[in-house]
């Protein structure tokens, strides 16, 4: 199988599109990842098991229709474990800002910074525009942190949306889509430390479709 690494720029673009849309082979050209291969089997993709131990993550308030399982991956250091946690509730924040859609909210302050941060508020304000939101089933599993200093971490994870899907706000409706191996992206995410010691999001990108998180 072909695989190609999305730049940031691109790499934000897609993981943006397929937090709206979903991604399958029942939706439109523009709901299609830009700049990913795509798989050589159309067969639904066979994904990890179910993770067993979640993270422990505090409640964001979201509706009912929205589903978000994060896999612990806790490693026994303290450092690392931080560096985790607070990534699972960046996840969960994510989710929070498309259903809020405020370019000014708090969650994309406290969780977001730079490029990332930029990016989002962009993508929120789109999303408002074009009267959606979403709805589903978001998973994180095999989070590792590969890299950690004083003031800066490099964290890699699975995502899996071949049950997230966009929603029409207006009418309430889910636009569902066919599952394909593009719904399962291996991620790299950049996060540095604040002055008040907390940890956001500055750069991440990704790679679907290459099998390494089936």
């Amino acid at each position: 199988m072909n695989r190609r690494t999305l730049p940031v720029a691109t790499a934000l673009a897609a993981t943006a599109a397929l937090l709206l849309t979903g991604c399958g082979s029942d939706s439109d050209p523009d709901d299609k990842i830009k700049g990913a291969e795509q798989g050589e089997s159309a067969d639904a993709p066979n994904p990890k098991a179910t993770p067993t131990a979640p993270a422990k993550v505090a409640d964001f308030g979201l509706p009912k229709d929205i589903k978000v399982e994060i896999e612990s991956n806790e490693t026994g250091d303290k450092a690392k474990d931080q560096i985790l946690k607070e990534q699972a509730e960046g996840f969960m924040a994510r989710q929070r800002l498309y259903v809020d859609l405020d370019p000014n909210s708090r969650y994309l302050t406290r969780y977001y910074a730079g490029e990332a941060r930029a990016f989002y508020s962009a993508e929120i304000k789109k999303a408002k525009s074009e009267g959606r939101t979403i709805t589903g089933t978001y998973r994180y599993y095999d989070r590792k942190v590969t890299k950690n200093t004083d003031d800066l971490a490099i964290v890699t994870y699975c995502e899996d949306r071949s049950k997230a899907y966009a929603k029409d706000i207006k009418s309430g409706k889910p636009r569902k889509t066919k599952s394909s191996p593009e719904d399962f992206i291996f991620n790299t995410a950049t996060l540095g430390k604040t002055e008040h010691n907390t940890w956001l999001v500055q750069s991440f990108r990704g790679e679907a479709g290459t099998g390494a998180c089936r």
